[in-house]
């Protein structure tokens, strides 16, 4: 599992959260599953499109998490080949089959024989070369760092609100 934290200045959160807890649990939840919906759309956006009938984007996910008065957030995917697709691989000889049919339908080359041809040479160039990773999450995060800070930031201000109704 890979993990990134971010820190973010609230100004006085911890007597807000004291004086507020409810309010306090509300504000947070609303404002990091805003920030985790931009986080989300990123990371999707940078994902790559394989060709089987099921996309890694389509798999990620956001989810906030409550657990007493500890608001969490996760942006992820429950398919094994999420990390590697991420970081990338070491070398290593992948199965021919998934790759015949990647080589048919994303290079459109068609014939058992010539298929069987690509997909084995590509398998001899991850077995010597491993793969590249397409750092979709940690591109996506990059991309919203300051908006998600920006959204974070307002978690005092959107308690005030609450209280102040």
């Amino acid at each position: 599992m890979l993990e990134t934290r971010l820190k973010v200045d609230l100004g006085d959160i911890e007597e807000l959260s004291r004086q507020y807890p409810k309010a306090s649990v509300d504000a947070r939840n609303m404002k990091i599953t805003e920030a985790l919906a931009l986080l989300e759309r990123e990371v999707i956006m940078r994902t790559p499109r394989g060709a089987g009938p099921i996309h890694l984007g389509d798999s990620i996910f956001s989810q906030t998490r409550i657990s007493g008065l500890k608001v969490t957030g996760i942006v992820g995917t429950p398919l094994e080949h999420g990390v590697p697709v991420e970081l990338g691989t070491k070398p290593h000889f992948p199965p021919i089959g998934p790759l015949k049919h990647w080589v048919e339908r994303k290079l459109g080359i068609t014939g058992d024989k010539e298929a069987g041809r690509v997909a084995h040479a590509i398998a001899w160039k991850i077995a010597r070369r491993g793969t590249e990773g397409a750092h979709m999450f940690e591109k996506g995060f990059d991309a919203s760092e300051g908006r998600v800070v920006r959204i974070l930031g307002e978690i005092p201000d959107e308690i005030v609100r609450r209280v102040s109704k």
